[in-house]
């Protein structure tokens, strides 16, 4: 009776775990999930819109500028200027410049850039190159979620899997433990060899508890990263479609070929380049403050009174002048060489910043190409270890029934499965994520 209470704790933290409700989830719908709802992704998405608005910005610099200025000014009074001439025969007396007392004035100014000495051409295109390198930076983010999903929804399959791989191994022990016992009342076992299946399926139970824990542990790092409340049970509708013996494609190319191919497709590559590119022109805006700078302005005035016209009048004129400006900094201290010393630097740390992350991107894709052959490995090894596991099971387990083996045989074997089992789960969710990072590696994003 002692046994069987031991044994109803057992049997009701299943029932009440299996009884939860769980939503399944398949792989492409976390991805689309998270990339729709991550804050991160937001962040980034914003950045480019921002980046994207700045090259439009500067590019509206070159287009002509167009502006409308209005005054109006209430003057003191002051005595009026004219003529007064005098004479023997005649008195004649002219106000010339009247006291006007109230100005109005509206002018729409037209200006439009001929020459700046290529500055404004290379701030829009450093502005284009800055909003490329956004999108190839939002692109990075995008890949590092994706696989940040992938590892976190196959680590919950691993421990769902994990879990069952366990519960059998419960259940074994426990039949087990039943046939022990059996025998023990027909004088064929003694008390130590029941003590031994209770000591070892206590030792299962253990990790079982654990299993669970580590599926509520990966159910809440998933839906983290989606969004989704901690407590939400979800379920991996998903398999890896890793099996033993089966050939993958990117472990038969040369590693050489997929190092080229990361140098062409990884983002933080191309971002790099624009921003090298970015800098470049940099060093070439900043020299731009040694030319002169020359406009073309137009001019539309309509003044009460109007400054050009000679006597002025307390009345509504309209008036208009075109022509060229040019503007050239003689002498600036030193300003603009000072500029171009700091873009050059500038284009040196991206060229070197350029040279170390391609160094850093040819040895990851060397390590996770490496590493995915060698969980590629261990699949089939592993399988090969599970199924000698389950038929040793299969034999020995019949060997005892009939009385042939020992009960310590009969508890090797089902240790031995079930850490066949474990090793086979762990390999193949292992080969899976390897691959997944192998391709992150190589900048495949499809």
């Amino acid at each position: 009776m002692k046994k069987i209470l031991f044994l109803i704790p057992f049997f009701l933290c299943s029932a009440l775990f299996g009884q939860q409700t769980t939503q399944p989830l398949r792989l492409t719908e976390c991805i689309a999930q998270a990339l729709g709802q991550n804050p991160s992704i937001q962040m980034s998405q914003a950045k480019v819109q921002a980046a994207e608005a700045r090259s439009s910005e500067a590019t509206t610099v070159l287009l002509p500028q167009l502006k409308l200025t209005g005054r109006a000014e209430k003057l003191s009074a002051v005595d009026p200027f004219g003529i007064n001439i005098q004479t023997p025969y005649f008195n004649y007396s002219a106000v010339i410049f009247p006291s006007i007392n109230e100005n109005y004035d509206m002018r729409l100014s037209l200006q439009q850039p001929l020459f700046t000495g290529f500055k404004l051409l290379k701030n829009r295109e450093m502005a284009e190159l800055n909003a490329g390198a956004s999108r190839e930076d939002l692109t990075k983010d995008q890949s590092d979620l994706v696989l940040n999903v992938i590892i976190a929804y196959w680590n919950l399959f691993r421990a769902h899997k994990v879990e069952e791989v366990i519960r059998q191994s419960v259940e074994q022990m426990l039949e087990h433990l039943k046939d022990i016992m059996n025998l023990t009342k027909q004088g064929l076992a003694t008390d130590a060899d029941v003590m031994k299946v209770q000591v070892q399926c206590s030792d299962v139970k253990v990790k079982h508890i654990e299993a669970r824990n580590a599926i509520r542990i990966a159910s809440m790092a998933l839906n983290s990263i989606l969004g989704n409340s901690l407590d939400l049970q979800v379920m991996p509708s998903d398999t890896p479609a890793i099996f033993q013996g089966m050939d993958v494609p990117v472990l038969q190319e040369d590693l050489h070929s997929l190092q080229n191919r990361a140098r062409d497709h990884r983002p933080e590559l191309k971002s790099m380049q624009l921003r090298r590119d970015m800098n470049s022109a940099g060093v070439t805006a900043a020299k731009g403050g040694w030319y002169p700078q020359v406009f073309f302005i137009a001019n539309y005035d309509y003044a009460r009174p109007n400054q050009r016209i000679v006597p002025p009048k307390d009345r509504w004129d309209d008036t208009w002048d075109v022509g060229v400006t040019l503007q050239w900094n003689i002498w600036d201290w030193l300003a603009t060489q000072y500029q171009t010393v700091q873009a050059q630097a500038a284009l040196r740390q991206t060229e070197a910043g350029m040279t170390q992350l391609n160094d850093a991107v040819t040895l990851d894709v060397a390590q996770e190409y490496f590493n995915a052959q060698t969980a590629k490995e261990k699949v089939d090894v592993a399988y090969d270890g599970m199924q000698q596991a389950q038929e040793s099971y299969r034999m020995t387990s019949e060997k005892f029934k009939n009385g042939i083996t020992s009960n310590t045989d009969m508890l090797d074997a089902e240790i031995a499965l079930l850490q066949a089992k474990l090793t086979h789960t762990q390999s193949v969710v292992d080969c899976t994520l390897a691959l997944a990072r192998l391709k992150r590696a190589i900048g495949d994003n499809e």
